[in-house]
C-alpha cells in the first residue's frame, strides 16, 4: 500500500490506461473492431460510471491536448496542395456540398425542436464532420482507395480536414455570450492571415536551410527534436496571437510539407502521433456518461439512424453531382455517414465556450460512438449494396429513361506506373547512380531514396523527382515508394548492418520483391545473404574482376578466353556463397534453389544465329544445354513456347541452365 501511495498519480494513471487498453484492443482486434472504436472502449470503461480507474483526469487531458496537436500537424504535413489541385471538382463542389447541406438540414431540424439558432448550427457542423482516421484506414486495408468510390471519399474527407480550421475560429462566435461578428473577429481573421503568410516565408526560406543543416549530421535524435521543436513553437506562436493550438500545429505541418524532408519528418512523428492520439480518444470515452446513454437508448438509436441517412444522402448527392454515377455516390455517401474524431475536438471546445448543452453534448458524444461503430460492417456490407444497386440499375428501363444514373462524367484516375512493378533503389552512391542510368536506358521505372540531403537536393536541381529524402529503414518511407508493389529492390548501402536492418522492414511489407545487396566486402556476403536478400554482389570481388580482365588484355589474352576466364572464377567464388546459404537454409529450402544454375533474359539481335529459326530447328538442349522458359515479344509473353516457334529479332528469352552455358547462349 506504502509502495501505491509513492507512485506519482500520473504514472500511476498511465499504467492502468495502458493495461486496460491492451485488453480491451486484443478483444477488439480478434472482432476486427477499429482501433480507435478501442481507444473510446477503454475511456468509457475506465471511466468514473464503470470501473473509476483514473484518479485524475486532468493527467489523461494533457496528454490528449498533445495527441490533438500532433494530430493536426501530422495531416498538415501530408496535405498537398498539387493533390489538392488533382481532384479539385470533387474536393471543393463535392465537400463544400456535403457539408453545408448536412449542416443546413440538421441546423433546421435542430431548431424546429426548439433549439437555439446558434447551437442547431454548431450541432448541424458536428454532424457533417466524418471519420477520416477510420474511413481510410479501412479503404487502404481492402484496397479501394484508388477505387473511384474511394477517391470520392478521399476528396469529401480532405474538404473537412481544411473546413475543421475555419469552423475552430468560428466556434467562440457561435456562444451565447457573444454578440455575433464583430471587429474582433475581422481582426482574428487578418491575424490568420498574417500567420499564414508568415507560414509561407518560412517553408520558402528559412525551413529548408534548417532542415537541411539537421539532415545533414544524420542524426535521428536531431531530426526528431527540430521536427518537435517546429511543431510545438509555430502552436505556441499562435496560441500567443489568441488563436488556437490545432491551428499552429496544422500550418507547421504545411510549413514542411512541400520539401523533399515531408516523408521522413511523417514517418518519425508517426508513432508519437499514434501514442498521443490515442490519449485523445479515451479522454472522450471517460467523458461519456452511462447513465445518460442506458436512459436515452432509443433517442440515440433514432438520433443515429437519423444521421447515417442524412449523410448518406447528401454525400450521395453530393458526389453524383460532381459527375460521378449513381453507384459510386451511394457507395462513397455511405462511407462518410458516420461522425468523425475531429468533431469531438470542436465538441469539446464548444462545451467550454457554452455553445452546446451538457445533455445535447452527451447526446452527440453517444451518438457519434454508435455511428463510429457501425462503419466497418457498413463498409463490408457495401460490396453487396454495390451489386444490388447495379443490377438495379443495368435494368433496360432505367438504362433508357435515366442514362446519367449509370455514365459518370469523371475520367477514370491514370494508374501510376511509377509505384506499380517499378524498381526500388535503395542508395543513390555512385553505384547506385550508375545502376540509374541503365534503368532509364532500359525505361524502367524506378525510386530512389537517399538519407544524403546533398545527394537529394543535387538530384532535384537535376529534375530528379524519383530521389527521395529518407531513412529506408522506416516503415513510412517504404510504403511511400510503393515497396509492396515493386518487382525488384537493389541495395547499395554496403554495410551488412545497414543492409540487414533495411531488408528486414521490406520483408515485413513485402516477402515477394527480389532484393539485390551490394556488399563491401567478400566477408559480408554470407550474413547479407543471412538477411533475406535474394541475391548478394561483392563490390571487392567484382573490382578484382574488373581488373583481372584488363591485366589479361594487356598480355593479349582471347577476349573469348577472358570471358570464359571470369565466368569461372565467378562460379567458384559465388558457388562458395551459395553453399554457405544452402546449409543455413536445411535441406527443406535446398529444394526450391538448384546450384550452379540460373535463369538468364537476353533480346535476340539481328546478327544472332537463333535469329529467323524455329526453336524446333536450333536444338537448344542438345546444342547449347538450356531450356526456354518463355519468349516476350512487345507486349505479350509466351510460357513454355512450342517449337514451331520462330524466333525474330527483338524477341526476348527467358532461358534456364548452367552458369557457363546461359553465359555462352547470351554472347552468341
Amino acid at each position: 500500500m506504502l509502495l501505491l501511495n509513492a507512485i506519482p498519480p500520473v504514472l500511476y494513471d498511465l499504467g492502468v490506461i495502458f493495461v486496460l487498453a491492451i485488453m480491451v484492443l486484443l478483444i477488439c482486434n480478434s472482432f476486427k473492431i477499429p482501433t480507435v472504436l478501442g481507444f473510446l472502449i477503454t475511456g468509457i470503461l475506465a471511466g468514473p460510471d464503470l470501473l473509476n480507474l483514473v484518479s485524475a483526469e486532468s493527467n489523461i487531458d494533457v496528454f490528449a491536448e498533445i495527441g490533438i496537436v500532433l494530430l493536426l500537424f501530422s495531416i498538415g504535413i501530408e496535405f498537398s496542395l498539387k493533390d489538392l489541385m488533382r481532384i479539385r471538382r470533387q474536393v471543393f463542389l463535392g465537400g463544400s456540398l456535403q457539408l453545408f447541406g448536412t449542416t443546413i438540414i440538421v441546423a433546421v431540424c435542430g431548431y424546429l425542436f426548439d433549439l437555439k439558432i446558434k447551437e442547431a448550427l454548431f450541432i448541424g457542423l458536428l454532424f457533417s464532420l466524418s471519420s477520416t482516421a477510420i474511413v481510410l484506414k479501412i479503404l487502404q486495408e481492402r484496397g479501394r482507395l484508388q477505387s473511384p468510390q474511394g477517391r470520392s471519399t478521399m476528396a469529401i474527407l480532405i474538404f473537412q480536414d481544411i473546413a475543421v480550421v475555419p469552423i475552430m475560429l468560428l466556434t467562440p462566435y457561435l456562444s451565447a455570450d457573444s454578440a455575433g461578428f464583430d471587429w474582433m473577429f475581422v481582426w482574428i481573421i487578418l491575424k490568420g492571415i498574417l500567420t499564414v503568410t508568415g507560414v509561407i516565408v518560412l517553408s520558402r526560406f528559412l525551413m529548408p536551410k534548417l532542415l537541411f543543416a539537421v539532415a545533414k549530421s544524420k542524426s535521428n535524435e536531431l531530426f526528431l527534436l527540430t521536427i518537435l521543436m517546429v511543431c510545438l513553437s509555430v502552436a505556441w506562436l499562435t496560441a500567443q496571437l489568441g488563436l488556437s493550438l490545432s491551428l499552429g500545429a496544422f500550418l507547421a505541418g504545411l510549413i514542411i510539407s512541400e520539401s523533399e524532408y515531408s516523408h521522413e519528418a511523417f514517418g518519425t512523428i508517426l508513432p508519437f502521433r499514434d501514442l498521443f492520439t490515442s490519449f485523445f480518444f479515451i479522454s472522450i470515452g471517460l467523458l461519456v456518461d452511462m447513465g445518460y446513454f442506458l436512459n436515452h437508448i432509443p433517442v440515440i438509436l433514432i438520433v443515429a439512424s437519423c444521421v447515417i441517412i442524412l449523410k448518406l444522402v447528401v454525400a450521395g448527392s453530393a458526389i453524383f453531382l460532381t459527375g460521378h454515377n449513381a453507384r459510386v455516390a451511394l457507395l462513397a455517401g455511405l462511407f462518410v455517414s458516420q461522425v468523425g474524431e475531429f468533431a469531438f475536438i470542436l465538441a469539446g471546445s464548444g462545451q467550454e465556450l457554452g455553445v452546446i448543452g451538457t445533455s445535447n453534448y452527451q447526446l452527440f458524444l453517444a451518438v457519434s460512438i454508435f455511428t463510429m461503430a457501425l462503419t466497418p460492417s457498413m463498409i463490408q456490407k457495401s460490396d453487396r449494396l454495390s451489386a444490388w444497386v447495379n443490377d438495379l440499375l443495368m435494368s433496360e428501363a432505367l438504362k433508357a429513361r435515366f442514362p446519367r444514373l449509370i455514365k459518370s462524367s469523371i475520367l477514370p484516375a491514370s494508374s501510376d506506373l511509377k509505384l506499380k512493378d517499378h524498381l526500388v533503389l535503395i542508395g543513390f552512391n555512385d553505384t547506385g547512380k550508375n545502376i540509374a542510368k541503365v534503368l532509364r536506358m532500359a525505361s524502367i521505372n524506378f525510386v530512389a531514396i537517399d538519407s544524403d540531403p546533398e545527394v537529394v537536393l543535387s538530384s532535384r536541381n537535376k529534375k530528379n523527382a524519383h530521389v527521395i529524402f529518407g531513412n529506408a529503414t522506416n516503415p513510412t518511407i517504404l510504403k511511400h515508394v510503393g515497396i509492396e508493389h515493386a518487382r525488384a529492390v537493389v541495395i547499395t548501402l554496403g554495410q551488412a548492418e545497414e543492409v540487414k536492418s533495411v531488408v528486414s522492414e521490406i520483408r515485413k511489407i513485402s516477402t515477394t520483391c527480389h532484393i539485390i545487396a551490394t556488399s563491401g566486402s567478400l566477408l559480408d556476403m554470407s550474413a547479407i545473404l543471412e538477411s533475406g536478400v535474394n541475391e548478394a554482389v561483392s563490390a571487392q570481388f567484382e573490382t578484382s574482376v574488373e581488373i583481372v580482365t584488363r591485366v589479361l588484355s594487356r598480355y593479349f589474352v582471347p577476349r573469348n578466353e577472358i570471358d570464359d576466364f571470369v565466368v569461372r572464377l565467378r562460379g567458384l567464388n559465388y558457388s562458395m556463397m551459395r553453399t554457405i546459404r544452402y546449409e543455413q537454409q536445411g535441406l527443406q529450402d535446398y529444394r526450391l534453389e538448384i546450384s550452379d544454375t540460373e535463369i538468364l533474359t537476353f533480346k535476340i539481335r539481328a546478327a544472332s544465329p537463333l535469329s529467323g529459326k524455329k526453336l524446333s530447328d536450333l536444338q537448344l538442349r542438345i546444342d547449347w544445354g538450356v531450356s526456354v522458359l518463355a519468349v516476350k515479344r512487345g507486349g505479350d509473353i509466351s510460357a513454355n513456347p512450342s517449337g514451331d516457334m520462330t524466333i525474330n529479332e527483338n524477341d526476348i528469352l527467358v532461358v534456364f541452365g548452367s552458369h557457363e552455358n546461359v553465359d555462352r547462349i547470351a554472347r552468341s
